[in-house]
Order: C-alpha cells, then sequence, then structure tokens
C-alpha cells in the first residue's frame, strides 16, 4: 500500500530532527567556546539560530540537557579513535594496549586542558560526575577488557588471571592517566611518562612468560 504524502509531511511537524540537535550543539559550542559556557544562555544559544528558547526546548529539556550532549559528544570522540585503536588487538594485543593506554591519556589531557574554553565545560561534568563522564568510563573500561580477553585468546597474555578480576584491576591502574577526576586533581605534568610506566609494569603481569 503506498503511503499518503500528506500524512508523511504531518508526522514531519513538530518533531525535532536529528539535524536540528545537532545545529543546537554546534551554535552552543560555538557560544561556549567564544563567551565560556558559564556565561552562555538558553536564551543566546536559540538567537544564535535565529529560533525562539520555546523552539530549543523541543529539543533540550533544560540547559543542562545541552551541556550533557555536548559533553558526550567531545568524549564521544575519544570514545571513537580509542575503538579503533583497540580493534588492532586482533593483530597485536601487546602493542594495542600500549598504544591504547597512551592514546587515552593523551587525548583526555587535550580535551580537558587544551581545548580553550571548551575544556571548562568538560571539567565541570568531571567535577559533577556527569552521567556522560560515568558512561565514558565504562566504556574504557570495555576497552580494556577487549584487548586482555583477546591477547588471553591468543596466548600472549596470562590465561590464568581471571579477566574480569583483572581487567579491574588493569583498569584501576589506569584510571591515575585516564580519569577526568584525577587528571583534574593532580594536573598532566609528565603525563607521558607516567603513563609509559603504568602500562610497561601492567604488561610485565598481563604477558605470558616465554
Amino acid at each position: 500500500m503506498k503511503s499518503n504524502p500528506v500524512l508523511s509531511e504531518k508526522r514531519k511537524v513538530g518533531r525535532p530532527a536529528l539535524d536540528r540537535r545537532d545545529e543546537i550543539l554546534d551554535a552552543a559550542e560555538r557560544l561556549y567556546e567564544a563567551m565560556g559556557f558559564e556565561k552562555v544562555t538558553v536564551t543566546d544559544v536559540a538567537r544564535a539560530l535565529g529560533m525562539s528558547p520555546a523552539n530549543l526546548y523541543r529539543s533540550f529539556a533544560n540547559r543542562q540537557a545541552i551541556d550533557e550532549a555536548v559533553t558526550a559528544r567531545a568524549l564521544n570522540a575519544v570514545e571513537d579513535e580509542a575503538w579503533r585503536v583497540a580493534r588492532g588487538a586482533v593483530a597485536d594485543p601487546v602493542h594495542t594496549f600500549e598504544q591504547l593506554c597512551m592514546d587515552i591519556a593523551l587525548k583526555m589531557r587535550d580535551l580537558l586542558f587544551r581545548s580553550g574554553r571548551s575544556s571548562d565545560l568538560c571539567l565541570a561534568a568531571t567535577r559533577g560526575n556527569w552521567p556522560p563522564v560515568q558512561h565514558f568510563m565504562d566504556t574504557l573500561h570495555g576497552l580494556i577488557r577487549h584487548v586482555i580477553a583477546e591477547g588471553q585468546r591468543q596466548g600472549v597474555m596470562r590465561a590464568d588471571l581471571p579477566l574480569e578480576e583483572t581487567t579491574a584491576a588493569a583498569f584501576s591502574a589506569m584510571a591515575k592517566v585516564w580519569h577526568p577526576v584525577m587528571l583534574d586533581t593532580f594536573g598532566v605534568a609528565g603525563l607521558e611518562s607516567e603513563t609509559a610506566n603504568i602500562t610497561r609494569l601492567l604488561l610485565e603481569a598481563l604477558k605470558t612468560k616465554n
């Protein structure tokens, strides 16, 4: 049965499109960078898009929802790159583990401290332990588990170590150089060398002895 084009069009009326949400987030990010996120209001974001605040609220319930979505988008970019690296475990789990640990640490440093005024929002999300930050850390836990599991499957990492407990221990160690709260608290001086040292110690425990 053919669809009625009039009814199809009506279904679109009043429904926030995905691209409209992206437009709102793009505008918010630009304003945050120009003014600092704490000074930007929902009215500012709506005005930048030529819409009323009421229309903007059809896409996001409140200002906090916008802030969380902007934060999630920034963290998702780190996650996507981390998964790209983690997939290399099929070819070389040990090298992938090393690369993954360093890449995440450096990307979190850049996100939190080197992305201009946008860093302020990520730091606020960190201090408030917002849901996007919690989800991000859960994802990193899954990345570590994926690489260790592949290493155990290939016999280059110790299969006698319980996967879940080993993953939790490795994740706890890497949290020192990965977790936004830790980076915010202790800073990033010497981050690369500290990350390399932690990774080396973990691999000494994880790798199968010849």
